[in-house]
């Protein structure tokens, strides 16, 4: 994979002056009113997009309901001006359902702070946040819903992971990295050698009482906790938990426990096989739902299972649904919500404890806007952040059963005013057969009957997706593309996820086998409805889709004039030896190990092709990168600068997977357009 009542009020004493901080609630944004948010798009779009407009994106994740339904807590995630390089900061802010009034912020602005959960009777917010006094650690605070300082709410020795609140808001479980004593004596006497691969300090639980401040551990049989729900008594907790730390077995061997919120071993709660994602408590308790894949070679989680939480065998309630669960939420006893990927877009839907058919009960809503998380209160209240082709992330409320959402932020006003090419979702065939979609851009000032330049920007995964909502960040520019007049092409080629499992399984043991074809047969639909010049095409992605941009460069360089090749895998067999996720590529992207058998798989790297490649290839890499190391680059890098193709590498210092530096991220975007430029565009 190459990427949540109680009558008790805390004291809230202690002053942000202390901290060094001021008191920030209710701060009024720069430029937001309702009325400009009911009238976001009617704006005049007269001016050019630029790499700084992107940059300067904030964008609203982690959106959370108060339980009574009146209010949503909200992340932001702002990026620094460009005179103070680095990355962004997380801000917590607050919206009223309804929408009268704006929103505020509700964190200090010069520390990030993040993941608000509202206490069971609403009149609390916990947060994490790292702040002058905390030693560099993440803490955990609180603060008054109705604004006020934040309290720190104990002084934890390691950084705290995540979070959640009791059912009846007395106690608080939490996880953190903290070494045991037994590890802290060995790393001292610098016996802090790894073997096997074995490194990596394992997350506890632990559960703070609120009265006593006092913290107990609660999983006391060593398991490396990833995740974790409270049941609604308060008795039990749900967990997800590995063996090891390291990130490949976390992924791959993970399964679920329950343990007694007083503390013990984990005990098993059902049989699963690959990875695991979202799970939830029956209001009765008597049950778990939990997201999981249908074996150890699918590569989402995105299959929704019933568990009795006594244990017992898990029942798939929707198998053969052909779409991705993401997210899962109880509404009563009788039913459970989740929200899909399907297709190019989101969707809610519902399906019976006892099995049955799903029942859709929103897809797009609000000029085509569509949810990435979800949040509802116990009376069917809902949130979420929803991005729409016209813009990135925002907040959005409404109710179970409703069929629209309404929109209650605005928070990148510059963009209004910025011309942006058509959206629209495409179809294709393979050539197979095999029925596809994607999504298109056409450029600004589009003229029907003009073959334009073409920009392909395949996603990463491949379980990824393509959705026909905000396309364009600092990794993949693509309004700025059309902008420069380029048709940009997003494909959901076999392998991504949104269609079920068998879809996402298609291209195993095949790896850019026919999903590269997918591809090409994409480009020759969008030559015959006469958008694009098939004589002038580039590909540009990072991971998966840099994968894909460099097999564009060198095995199929006959079809592409430049590539942009970002922290991809290029050698599968070097790659396969030193990534961080050895085991979940072979398992469910191959269905092999690559040291069985080492011909297809290097048959299918780009590097075994270079010989002849005279696509223009531009190289971006990381230098922190973990999941696909920078020697992938390096290879590549090297291989085409002997063999006189044009070549370029640039690696970014102190980023992982993907850009997050503003100051690096505006560099990345004006040099790839301008690479395509060069070598994509003249005729």
């Amino acid at each position: 994979m190459l990427g949540r009542m109680s009558k008790l009020a805390l004291p809230l004493g202690l002053s942000l002056f202390g901290l060094g901080l001021s008191a920030c609630a209710h701060t009024k944004p720069e430029a937001t009113t309702l009325s400009w948010v009911a009238s976001a798009d009617a704006v005049d779009r007269s001016e050019v997009l630029t790499p700084a407009d992107i940059v300067a994106t904030a964008a609203v994740n982690d959106v959370e309901i108060s339980p009574d339904g009146a209010r949503v807590a909200y992340v932001l995630r702002v990026p620094r001006p460009l005179d103070d390089p680095g990355r962004g900061r997380n801000q917590i802010w607050m919206v009223d359902a309804d929408g009268r009034h704006e929103p505020t912020r509700f964190s200090p602005e010069a520390r990030s702070s993040w993941s608000p959960r509202w206490s069971p009777d609403g009149k609390q917010i916990a947060f994490l946040s790292s702040r002058p006094g905390d030693d560099g650690h993440v803490q955990l605070y609180a603060m008054a819903s109705a604004g006020g300082e934040a309290e720190p709410l104990m002084k934890a020795e390691t950084s705290v992971g995540h979070f959640a609140w009791s059912p009846d808001g007395t106690r608080i479980a939490y996880s953190t990295t903290r070494p045991t004593e037994t590890e802290e004596s060995e790393t001292e006497a610098g016996r802090d050698w790894v073997v096997d691969e074995a490194g990596g300090t394992k997350a506890r639980l632990f559960v703070l009482d609120l009265e006593t401040r006092e913290s107990t551990e609660v999983v006391t049989s060593g398991e490396h906790v990833l995740d974790f729900r409270w049941g609604p008594k308060g008795e039990r907790l749900a967990v997800r938990a590995s063996q090891r730390a390291s990130i490949d077995h976390a992924m791959m061997y993970a399964a679920l426990y329950t343990v007694p919120a007083s503390g013990g071993a984990l005990t098993p709660l059902t049989e699963t096989a690959g990875k695991l994602g979202d799970m939830a408590w029956s209001p009765d308790g008597q049950s778990i739902a939990f997201l999981g894949a249908t074996d150890i070679h699918d590569s989402t989680a995105g299959t929704l299972y019933l568990v009795p939480s006594a244990g017992g065998e898990a029942k798939a309630l929707t198998a053969g649904f052909e779409a991705t669960a993401t997210r899962l939420s109880w509404t009563d006893d009788r039913s459970i919500v989740f929200l899909a990927t399907q297709g190019t877009a989101t969707t809610l839907n519902k399906v019976p404890r006892g099995g049955g058919p799903v029942q859709a009960l929103s897809t797009v809503n609000d000029a085509g806007a569509l949810c990435r998380d979800l949040s509802i209160a116990p009376r069917g209240a809902l949130a979420c952040s929803a991005s729409a082709p016209t813009h990135p992330r925002e907040v959005y409320v409404g109710k179970l059963g409703g069929r629209k959402l309404q929109r209650r932020t605005l928070s990148n006003p510059h963009l209004r005013e910025r011309k942006l090419g058509e959206q629209l979702v495409v179809d294709w065939k393979a050539s197979d057969g095999l029925e596809l979609q994607g999504v298109v851009i056409k450029p600004v000032g589009f003229v029907e009957g003009t073959a334009y330049p073409l920009a392909v920007l395949p996603h990463g995964g491949p379980e990824g997706t393509s959705l026909h909502a905000w396309t364009t960040g600092m990794n993949s520019p693509a309004q700025l593309f059309a902008t420069r007049g380029y048709v940009v092409f997003m494909p959901n080629y076999r392998g991504s996820a949104g269609r079920g499992p068998a879809f996402a399984k298609a291209d195993h043991n095949d790896l850019g086998g026919e999903e590269f074809n997918d591809v090409l047969a994409g480009i020759d639909s969008l030559a015959a409805r006469g958008w694009v010049d098939p004589e002038r095409v580039g590909m540009g992605g990072w991971s998966y889709g840099g994968y894909f941009s460099g097999l564009a460069a060198t095995m199929h360089s006959d079809r592409f004039r430049a590539a942009m090749v970002a922290a991809a895998i290029t050698n599968w067999v070097s790659f396969t030896g030193t990534t961080e996720i050895e085991h979940e590529n072979s398992l469910v992207h191959w269905n092999m190990w690559p040291w069985d058998d080492m011909d297809l798989p290097w048959e299918r790297s780009p590097l075994a092709h270079m010989k002849g490649s005279k696509t223009a290839t531009l190289i971006v890499h990381g230098a922190a990168d973990t999941r696909v190391p920078v020697g992938q680059s390096l290879e590549l890098y090297r291989g085409l600068l002997h063999l006189g193709t044009p070549t370029q590498l640039v690696m970014y210092p102190r980023e992982g997977h993907g850009l997050g530096e503003n100051v690096h991220g505006l560099d990345f975007m004006n040099r790839f357009v301008d690479w395509f430029d060069t070598y994509v565009k003249a005729q």
